[in-house]
């Protein structure tokens, strides 16, 4: 019986437990674990499955998860890869954003946005309010922006302090994953609100990323990367991924192998010539890429 196609499913544990088909990319992670930078920033274009790859990650890193991930990774290429790469799932703190539902149309309206999304990340992590672990003065600060009630500078500084939290909690040190960190900038340009968006983002991930003893390390994704600011200035060990690196040149998106493979998996080859000109025509470092 031929697998249902994920069509629109972003979150890898349903794809994988609804048994949906999924083109493997778990080496990914192989590649993460063998040589990553303090901050990794993958630009790739809309469509690409950018969510559901960070998706994937989170649930192989995090030990938030590590009770319900082994089953997910089963006969995939990072089980293959060997028990040096099993030994790290599970392991890590994650925290994981995704900014791409950003869409206000005014400073205003996106500043009570980003106070309902930290209250709703915050309210996923409420383990870390464990004053035996944590500095009582920490959970105070937790406590505000969980009810909603931080103002500007305390939620510029949100992540540092969920990181400094689940660094006290855990004992280790946290990994950071960032989907779509553009889209609130790119809204707020098309608006008419870059300066103020831009200064608080700059705070917000300089802040978390900038010379953190509580990060391990970090794998943003976006459409593009914003350079006139100076968003990631000072970053050490920073480390950008465009479209015209060699590096996880094949992780987003499909190889025409891949597109091969699928289309006779689904007894659909003879539709080959429609969906190469519909979606090929992309090229990453030197690997040609369907969108």
């Amino acid at each position: 019986m031929q697998k249902k196609m994920p069509i629109g499913v972003s979150d890898f544990k349903q794809l994988r437990e609804k048994n949906y088909y999924f083109v493997d990319k778990t080496d990914f992670i192989r590649q993460l674990v063998d040589d990553h930078s303090a901050v990794t920033l993958i630009t790739r274009p809309r469509r690409f499955g950018k969510t559901l790859t960070m998706s994937m990650l989170k649930y192989f890193f995090s030990i938030q998860q590590q009770s319900v991930s082994k089953p997910l990774f089963a006969g995939l290429a990072i089980e293959r890869a060997g028990e040096k790469y099993q030994q790290e799932r599970g392991q890590y703190p994650v925290i994981f954003l995704s900014l791409k539902d950003f869409s206000m149309n005014s400073w205003a309206e996106m500043l009570e946005g980003w106070r309902d999304f930290l209250a709703g990340l915050f309210l996923e992590h409420t383990v870390v309010r464990d004053a035996e672990r944590v500095q009582p003065e920490l959970i105070e600060r937790f406590q505000k922006i969980a009810e909603g009630k931080a103002d500007t500078v305390a939620m510029s500084s949100a992540l540092a302090l969920l990181m400094r939290m689940m660094h006290q909690y855990y004992g280790r040190p946290v990994l950071v994953l960032i989907d779509e960190y553009d889209a609130p900038i790119q809204q707020a340009w098309s608006k008419g609100f870059y300066d103020p968006c831009i200064t608080f983002l700059r705070q917000f991930l300089s802040s978390a990323l900038k010379d953190n003893p509580d990060l391990d390390f970090a794998v943003l994704t976006g459409v593009l990367r914003v350079a006139k600011e100076s968003i990631f200035s000072g970053l050490n060990n920073f480390d950008v991924c465009t479209v015209l690196g060699e590096a996880y040149a094949d992780v987003f998106g499909f190889t025409a192998e891949e597109v091969t493979k699928m289309a006779k998996d689904m007894q659909m080859e003879s539709a080959l010539p429609d969906i190469q000109r519909w979606y090929d025509g992309y090229r990453f470092g030197r690997k040609d890429i369907y969108n």
